[in-house]
């Protein structure tokens, strides 16, 4: 190995490829979490293209190393100490094999993008997008959490003395194998239903619980 230049430190891995599966579903390894960023450069672009000028700063980004300890986010929420956060990760298909639907609720791809109720997610935040999914007609589906969401909301939501924080998933079989799927419909209503909530946000939106 060492003739090919590979030491240790260096990161390989095996080449694979992304498929289009029945014309309705992509699957490759590592959807978890690069559809995230994808998701949230088609929010910027759909923003740019319809000439959407938000009353207040937009900062879309995408985290690094939230498996090892949610790292990126707490950086970001630190640096940027925003007034609200929007996230958005996978969650598991529960109708995988394997996956227990008493420990991880019913989720399944295609009934659209999962919104977390839980200790980490601020109910008024997550209430406006649920109402702006049912005023666009979004599919969604509801999951709750007793405890961490398990994402980089939890970093967001308890830096700076608290922030606002909701929880958008997007259903994914097969998770953390290189085999990961996930339906294109999931995908486009979950970039929709982001957008969206982004219009319904203004100066005006009260985030405190009175």
């Amino acid at each position: 190995m060492e003739d090919l230049g590979i030491h240790v430190g260096c990161v390989i891995t095996f080449e694979d490829g992304f498929e289009e599966l029945n014309y309705d579903y992509y699957i490759c390894r590592a959807i978890d979490n690069r559809i995230g960023g994808f998701m949230i450069a088609e929010v910027a672009r759909l923003l740019k293209e319809n000439k959407q000028k938000l009353p207040f700063g937009l900062y879309i980004v995408n985290a690094v190393q939230e498996e090892v300890g949610l790292r990126g986010a707490e950086m970001i929420a630190k640096r940027i100490k925003p007034n609200v956060a929007i996230v958005t990760d996978v969650t598991h298909d529960s109708t995988t094999p394997m996956i227990n639907k008493n420990v991880e609720g019913e989720i399944k791809c295609g009934a659209g993008p999962s919104i977390t109720y839980g200790p980490a997610v601020h109910n008024i935040l997550r209430d406006l997008i649920i109402k702006t999914a049912e005023k666009n007609n979004i599919p969604f589906q509801r999951h709750a959490v007793s405890r961490s969401t398990g994402t980089d909301t939890d970093a967001f939501a308890y830096s700076n003395d608290g922030t606002p924080s909701a929880l958008i998933s997007l259903p994914l079989r097969y998770m953390h194998t290189t085999v990961e799927m996930v339906k294109k419909d999931d995908i486009e209503n979950t970039i929709m239903l982001i957008y969206q909530s982004l219009l319904n946000i203004t100066p005006k939106t009260n985030f405190r619980y009175i």
